[in-house]
């Protein structure tokens, strides 16, 4: 795992309450999981999360216009981790 990947996959974790043992293979499935049950159950902490992590506000809105968790949840998930991505990167390159 390359050193973007790995503190993609930290950033991932410390905000979505993941273990901070998960692998960076493992985490797409998980970060989806913990959407979808967040979707049902705390979308008022979802969206606390995707404002603070700064998920494309655009993007979001035309995930939501489709009917049902489980469809909506892969978008979410990769946009989330496009974005952690991009911060990621940006530490590094300022890490430097």
């Amino acid at each position: 795992m390359n050193a973007i990947d790995n503190d993609m996959c930290m950033l991932a974790c410390k905000d979505f309450d993941l273990p901070e043992s998960t692998l960076y293979e493992q985490l797409h499935k998980l970060l989806q999981e913990r959407i979808v049950y967040m979707l049902k159950n705390d979308l008022p902490g979802l969206w606390n999360i995707l404002y603070r992590i700064d998920v494309n506000e655009r993007k979001l809105k035309l995930l939501f216009q489709l009917p049902d968790p489980i469809i909506i949840a892969p978008g979410i998930t990769d946009l989330v981790l496009m974005r952690l991505r991009e911060k990621a990167e940006t530490r590094i390159k300022y890490r430097q």
